[in-house]
């Protein structure tokens, strides 16, 4: 083994048999001078045999990324003698911080993208779905494992945290539901108004708002805005407390995630959806009402009589659908949040994804439930 030269304390020996380059010495910012060892790596390698060069770090050599730096110049100096350097043989550690200054250099070509096949984009999506909905039928699963023996031991619910959600959800949500429910039943007005006032037959304006807001507007408005505000929390207070391991905290504790977070998030919206229906019913009536009797001449006393004799049915017909879109909605935002993996970016993902999915499947429910209804009579 003959030296070849000494860098300010890193040093580079090289040996015929096999073709090797040993590392001595500090490999840092203060140990070496690149453009000697460079030029004697050169000199060594047009003396060497032919074939792969290995280099071997000597007991006590150190490496830095300024080290490694010199070395992958060493590795372009020895590709432009057709030469090539095997690093095998170097400590993991070394290994480590060489393939760090390779992907900074970009020393390896990135990969050929694949090209588009739009039957093998579609498989790749319909395959997405089936895990997801598969995710999401085992999701249920687990909640409702943890679900009934709450149900039958209420007091192991913890109602301090539903009652928190439920003024989140609800309490809060009450001017927004408001607002948009009374705009919802000035617009149906309008535009019963116009078409009805060409027949005289203002007075069925009140049958009209009544009979959409009741079955149809007032549930599904209200559910479309709780998915999009409350849904979306979900997805991120959960999202996030899986970035943060907070959850995977819980589970070391013997606590169930489940129980402790989706439960009373569950049971919260349970019970403010239906309390918000209602609240949007009676705003959207108003509002109705409101232009009908200033816009479209309908007297007061009459419209209200109107209302009345609507009966029940109409009211309880709409109203039963809210404990199912409040579960679609809390099921779905708590699954996107709880399936969270990697970073922020991922939790935005599952806040988009969540509304997305919740507010399709508010509108798939509620077409469901007028089918039913219809076959039904109701």
């Amino acid at each position: 083994m003959d030296e070849i030269t000494d860098s300010a304390g890193a040093r580079l020996r090289w040996t015929k048999e096999p073709p090797s380059l040993l590392l001595e010495g500090p490999w840092t910012a203060a140990g070496v001078k690149a453009d000697a060892l460079i030029e004697a790596a050169t000199r060594a390698l047009e003396v060497l045999p032919a074939g792969p060069v290995r280099l071997e770090a000597a007991p006590g050599a150190e490496l830095d990324t300024v080290g490694a730096l010199v070395l992958e110049h060493l590795a372009h100096a020895a590709e432009d003698h057709g030469r090539a350097l095997d690093f095998s043989a170097l400590p993991p550690a070394w290994r480590a911080t060489l393939s760090l200054i390779d992907r900074v250099a970009q020393r390896t070509p990135p990969p050929e993208p694949e090209p588009f096949s739009g039957f093998a984009y579609i498989g790749k999506v319909a395959i997405g779905l089936v895990h997801h909905y598969l995710d999401l039928v085992a999701f249920i699963g687990e909640v409702t494992a943890h679900l009934l023996p709450v149900l039958v031991r209420p007091w192991r619910i913890r109602w301090r945290e539903v009652i928190v959600e439920l003024e989140a959800a609800g309490v809060r949500a009450v001017p927004i539901v408001a607002l948009l429910s009374f705009l919802i039943g000035v617009v149906l007005a309008y535009q019963a108004g116009v078409t009805l006032d060409r027949f005289g037959a203002n007075v069925f304006i009140a049958d009209m708002i009544g009979i959409v807001v009741l079955r149809e507007m007032g549930p599904m408005i209200t559910a479309i805005v709780v998915a999009g505000r409350t849904g979306s929390s979900y997805a991120a207070q959960l999202g996030s407390m899986r970035v943060t391991q907070e959850i995977d905290a819980l589970r070391s504790l013997a606590l169930p995630p489940v129980e402790m977070l989706v439960i009373p998030r569950f049971v919260a919206l349970a019970i403010a959806l239906p309390l918000l229906t209602t609240l949007a019913n009676a705003a959207g009536l108003f509002g109705g009402m409101v232009v009908a009797t200033g816009g479209f001449g309908l007297d007061w006393t009459v419209g209200l009589q109107r209302l009345g004799r609507l009966g029940h049915a109409h009211y309880w017909v709409g109203l039963v659908k809210t404990p199912v879109f409040a579960t679609a909605i809390a099921l779905i935002g708590c699954q996107a949040g709880m399936s969270v993996r990697g970073s922020a970016l991922e939790v935005g993902r599952a806040t988009t994804s969540s509304v997305v999915q919740s507010i399709f499947w508010v509108i798939v429910l509620d077409a469901i439930f007028s089918i039913v209804f219809r076959r039904l009579g109701l």
